[in-house]
């Protein structure tokens, strides 16, 4: 039995996943097509969306009156930027570490001691990031 990724508790496998796309490209094609995918031009009939991000915004934009179904999932999530951008990362990692500390809860993030006794904390913020 071929494994079903798209939310599997929602879709059987007896009806085909209906997917759009925003971008012709061959490797995203090919690959749904692979997995017997149909291609479908429908603003609503469709259980997988690779979407660009403008659309994304649209579909989580509370005026423009849309809600996913139980059945229907796309490629990014509201405000993924906030991830993906690493200026944004690193904005919010040092936010995260401020407000551990404000609390008195940096000991959290402390991994050792170094050979005089000073405290060593996890660097969560990659040097090429910077």
């Amino acid at each position: 039995v071929e494994a079903c990724y798209v939310h599997s508790c929602y879709l059987s496998m007896a009806r085909p996943i209906k997917f759009r796309s925003d971008f012709d490209k061959n490797v995203l094609l090919n690959n749904f097509e692979k997995r017997n995918w149909v291609l479908t031009s429908s603003e609503r009939d469709w259980n997988f969306y690779w979407a660009s991000v403008g659309n994304v915004r649209q579909i989580f934009n509370p005026e423009y009156g849309y809600r996913l179904n139980d059945d229907q999932i796309i490629n990014h999530f509201p405000n993924h930027y906030e991830l993906t951008r690493k200026d944004l990362m690193v904005k919010h990692i040092k936010r995260y570490k401020k407000d551990l500390e404000k609390d008195g809860l940096l000991h959290v993030l402390q991994i050792d001691k170094d050979l005089n006794g000073i405290p060593q904390f996890l660097d969560l913020v990659p040097t090429s990031y910077i």
